[in-house]
């Protein structure tokens, strides 16, 4: 069986504080997942938003949004795959 096309996936992330996002990307980086874009901004109250770019399957994209609704100090996650990149396959 041939491994499931890899697409575009955007995460948008909302985590409680600045170590968060030290564990958000050490569990990325842990993973292997290939990061195309990387950016953090604070968001008052300790708080910090996050948009990553990755490249994952459809199922690895569920997956990699479980894992992070996993890390205690993450309160948002969410995730859009490419429909045009993910339709084409």
């Amino acid at each position: 069986m041939s491994p499931l096309p890899l697409s575009p996936v955007k995460l948008h992330i909302t985590a409680a504080d600045l170590p968060c996002v030290q564990r958000v990307l050490t569990l990325l980086t842990g993973r292997a997942y290939s990061l195309t874009r990387f950016e953090a901004e604070e968001a008052g109250a300790g708080r910090w938003r996050l948009s990553i770019d990755t490249m994952a399957d459809a199922d690895g994209a569920e997956l990699l949004e479980a894992r992070l609704l996993r890390l205690p100090s993450v309160l948002t996650v969410d995730l859009d795959r490419s429909t045009a990149l993910a339709g084409a396959g």
